[in-house]
C-alpha cells in the first residue's frame, strides 16, 4: 500500500490543489518500509490529478481539497482523507495506529468529525461529498450532496470583495484582493498558500 502526503517542510500542506511536494510512503504489514519525495509540476487541476495518479498512491492524506479534485481522485480509486493538519510523521503514525480520527488532526473549522457505520466523514459542506442521503429510517445515509463549503472550495461561491486572507501555517493576515482567490496567494512570511479568513 502506498500513502501520499503533500507537505510544506515537516507539516501537511494546507491545500492539496496548490501543493508541490509529496511524500510517498510504502506500507507493508502495517509498517513503513520505504519513503520517497516527489514533486507535482502541473498547475491545471486535471493535469495535477493525472500526475498525482502516476505516483501510484492508493491513499491521500491531505489538508483542504476542492470537491472536484476529490471526486476525480475517488473515481480513480484513491481513498482521500482530507482536511487533516499536523506534523507529517505524527499524522502518519496516527494513521497507522487507526487514531487519525482524533480531532487534534482536523483542520481549524473542521473539528466536528463524525463517525458513521465505522467510517470517518467530514462535516457536511466541506467538499468531501457528504450531504443529505437517501438512506431509510429518517433520511440519513451516505449522501452525495454538496453543501456551501463544497461550492466555495470548487470556486462556485465567492466570499466577497472585502476581508482578509490568512496563513493556516503561521497566522499571518493580508488584505484580500478582489478577484484573486486567497488559495492562489502565498504567505509573505512562510510561503504557504493562504486561506480566506
Amino acid at each position: 500500500m502506498r500513502v501520499a502526503i503533500p507537505h510544506w517542510e515537516d507539516r501537511i500542506s494546507p491545500v492539496f490543489d496548490v501543493a508541490l511536494n509529496f511524500l510517498l510512503i510504502d506500507i507493508k504489514g502495517g509498517r513503513e518500509i520505504r519513503r520517497e519525495q516527489r514533486r507535482l509540476s502541473a498547475t491545471d487541476q486535471f493535469a495535477r490529478v493525472n500526475e498525482f495518479l502516476s505516483f501510484g498512491a492508493e491513499i491521500l492524506i491531505c489538508g483542504a481539497i476542492s470537491a472536484s479534485a476529490e471526486t476525480r481522485l475517488a473515481a480513480a480509486g484513491v481513498q482521500v482523507i482530507g482536511f487533516t493538519c499536523g506534523m507529517v510523521d505524527e499524522v502518519l503514525a496516527a494513521y497507522l495506529s487507526n487514531k487519525l480520527v482524533n480531532s487534534a488532526f482536523a483542520m481549524p473549522g473542521c473539528q466536528r468529525w463524525r463517525r458513521r457505520e465505522g467510517e470517518t466523514v467530514m462535516p457536511r459542506g466541506f467538499g468531501m461529498g457528504a450531504g443529505m442521503g437517501r438512506g431509510g429510517g429518517g433520511g440519513q445515509g451516505r449522501g452525495q450532496g454538496r453543501g456551501p463549503g463544497a461550492e466555495r472550495m470548487a470556486g462556485g461561491v465567492a466570499a466577497g470583495p472585502t476581508g482578509s486572507c490568512i496563513c493556516p501555517n503561521c497566522g499571518e493576515k493580508t488584505p484580500h484582493t478582489a478577484g484573486q482567490p486567497c488559495l492562489q496567494m502565498l504567505c509573505p512570511k512562510c510561503g504557504t498558500p493562504l486561506m480566506r479568513s
